[in-house]
């Protein structure tokens, strides 16, 4: 996919991070040293499509190698490890009462936690700053579709979609990536859909308005596409598209 002249975009999935215009002698240097995982992504500089690092023949003998088990390590490991403690008897007259404090707070701690993974994987929060509203907001609906419009983190100029869907448990259909991939992805949940179907735009509040206007002639072509191929007498789909804003400004 690369040579040693080529650019480079690096996608860090875990830190949500891309590095743009990435010399390949750069990132080869960067799986040398763990920065990069098996797991990230990289593509051509400016191309849409994304590619595992494990995936790329180029970067393949870059990667990390697990060591042979040597005989000597397997000695060491059955070896008995003296851990210095000391087992102690408890008396009479002792308070045998348990600390509950620390428990109790590690409780709260993850009740929080999960209360606050649920609330975003179901797509209450959302991570994009979309623009704020003067008014109330419409009710949201547990089968919504979204489609997130961000701005990328390096290249301001240059938009990133993604998909999910309120009721998935999981925060993305498709990850950022290009505006094709969630399409396509759209294309094949909505194959078997009928009536109307609500998809909410998620998009940047600094975004063109010819962002917005691409992606809704988009649905809409969708829409005229997968109705084309069903039996005429079979129900037409409905794309109904929204826009997405913060919660009003007082």
């Amino acid at each position: 996919m690369a040579g040693p002249q080529r650019m480079l975009d690096v996608w860090i999935v875990d830190l949500k991070k891309v590095y743009t215009g990435v010399p390949f002698t750069v990132v080869t240097d960067w799986l040398q040293q763990g920065r990069l995982i098996r797991t990230d992504r990289v593509r051509l500089a400016g191309k849409e499509k994304w590619h595992p690092v494990e995936a790329v023949p180029a970067l393949a003998p870059y990667l990390p190698k697990p060591q042979p088990l040597a005989a000597q390590d397997r000695a060491e490991a059955l070896e008995a490890i003296d851990l210095g403690l000391q087992t102690t008897r408890v008396h009479e007259g002792e308070d045998d009462d348990v600390d509950m404090i620390p428990l109790i707070d590690v409780s709260l701690v993850l009740l929080i936690f999960f209360m606050m993974t649920t609330a975003i994987a179901s797509g209450v929060f959302s991570a994009i700053p979309t623009p704020a509203a003067k008014h109330q907001l419409a009710s949201l609906y547990a089968d919504d579709f979204w489609i997130g419009i961000d701005l990328d983190k390096d290249d301001k100029t240059t938009p990133w979609y993604s998909l999910g869907k309120d009721s998935e448990k999981k925060q993305y259909l498709v990850e950022p990536g290009g505006g094709e991939d969630v399409l396509a992805e759209l294309g094949r949940a909505l194959a078997e859909s009928k009536g109307e179907v609500r998809i909410r735009l998620r998009a940047h509040k600094l975004l063109p308005i010819e962002t917005i206007k691409g992606i809704t002639l988009d649905l809409q072509e969708l829409e005229t596409r997968l109705n084309r191929a069903r039996p005429a007498s079979a129900e037409k789909l409905r794309i109904i598209v929204l826009g997405e804003v913060s919660e009003p400004t007082k």
